[in-house]
């Protein structure tokens, strides 16, 4: 693969990089409860596809009302499928499959446990070094996900293993996708690159579908079109380029880091909407989450400020 240009963007400042983060956040969180709800009027598979169809092809119009071009250059297109299969077929496949097996709230812990996939693969494939601070944020972030996740261990529901594996899966195929993007920097390409991997993902969706769906069909009631939309355009369209954009900006593995609050806010959305309960054990991993990203931000801000060597 040629290599691509040097980007040459300015640095997000610390403070910047965590308030756009919460955008990206909170929808995400969202998601598996949204999904929850969703999946009562609607198959998983093409739940997920027309989300990621519809998101897709609202990046594709924010460019025909920009009059921007609408294909990426040609170095990127031999990109959209692999990203489509990776970013999108994968990821919001089993995304959408592991609610049904698994509660909301466990859902989205173990479906966003990305930051130990994306730290790993980019020091393996960015050169990014894994210095004191992530390992320390990593290490209790980690802690505090598996607090949140131990209620979720005891329940017996017969597909609970199932559930969780597909949620892994997600995480690992949106990490890798991440880690691809950063190596691709398709700067001024990177809204219709993201466009087109999520209308290619999205077919891909639709067509698994209509063989292992086809007997099944959706309610197109008032609610689900209100759900469908809310993770079309938040969840997947202002979410997933926003991502993907902070990620040209920023370390991946740092920026990673972040995502350990997506289960938090889930588990609270989830508290709020399905009646989940947070117990001592929760509380102290909710607690242990925050400490670590306020750690990460305050590191963030000291290097930073240290002048260039």
């Amino acid at each position: 693969m040629k290599e691509p240009p040097p980007f040459r963007e300015t640095p997000l400042s610390p403070l910047r990089q965590a308030c756009l983060m919460l955008v990206v956040i909170v929808p995400m969180a969202a998601c598996y409860p949204a999904i929850k709800l969703g999946l009562v009027s609607a198959p998983p598979l093409r739940f997920g596809g027309l989300r990621t169809l519809i998101g897709g092809l609202m990046l594709l119009l924010i460019l025909v009302i920009r009059r921007k071009p609408l294909w990426p250059e040609a170095r990127l297109v031999r990109w959209i499928l692999p990203l489509g299969l990776l970013a999108t077929t994968l990821t919001y496949g089993a995304m959408f499959a592991s609610p049904a097996f698994t509660g909301a709230g466990i859902g989205s812990v173990l479906g966003n446990t990305q930051p130990l996939i994306i730290l790993v693969l980019a020091a393996l494939f960015l050169g990014e070094k894994i210095g004191l601070a992530k390992g320390l944020t990593l290490l209790l972030g980690l802690t505090g996900v598996i607090l949140l996740s131990l209620p979720a261990l005891r329940e017996q529901t017969g597909h609970n293993l199932l559930g969780a594996l597909l949620a892994l899966g997600s995480s690992a195929s949106a990490a890798v996708a991440s880690v691809t993007i950063k190596k691709l920097r398709p700067g001024k390409d990177l809204l219709s690159l993201t466009g087109w991997q999520l209308v290619a993902g999205s077919v891909v969706l639709l067509i698994l579908s209509a063989v292992f769906e086809a007997e099944e069909s959706i309610a197109w009631t008032g609610n689900f079109v209100s759900i469908l939309l809310l993770l079309a355009l938040a969840g997947t369209a202002l979410s997933t380029w926003l991502w993907f954009w902070l990620l040209q900006r920023t370390e991946a593995g740092r920026l990673s880091l972040y995502l350990f609050l997506v289960p938090v806010f889930g588990l609270l959305i989830a508290m709020t909407g399905f009646g989940e309960r947070l117990n001592e054990l929760q509380a102290g991993g909710v607690t242990i989450i925050l400490i670590a990203v306020a750690g990460s931000i305050f590191a963030s801000r000291s290097g930073s400020a240290k002048p260039n060597q």
